[in-house]
């Protein structure tokens, strides 16, 4: 049985909706594993590197993705292994859709 307060379904719906978008989706299995600037990023999942960027500052302002500066480049990389394991259920029809 879960029990959530307000404070935890708080924090579930905002991490919700931080990948509830097809590409911030595609940019999290981009990095599944991995860490890869805002520019690779961009190209794997086929927008601009501005909108990559947005995309990427809103997965790391909820805590889904990291980022560290490497001379002048922004590397990005999944915070937690269990959003791996998550998308993994997701990819492999544990959750149906």
């Amino acid at each position: 049985m879960l029990t959530w307060d307000d404070s935890k379904a708080s924090r579930v719906a905002n991490f919700l909706q931080a990948v509830a978008h097809p590409k911030r989706l595609l940019l999290l299995t981009a990095l599944s594993g991995r860490t890869l600037s805002a520019s690779t990023l961009a190209r794997a999942v086929g927008v601009s590197q501005p909108t990559a960027f947005r995309h990427l500052q809103r997965l790391q302002d909820a805590g889904i993705v990291t980022a560290n500066r490497h001379a002048t480049v922004m590397r990005f990389a999944i915070a937690s292994p269990a959003l791996l394991q998550l998308l993994f259920e997701l990819e492999n029809g544990l959750v149906r859709f």
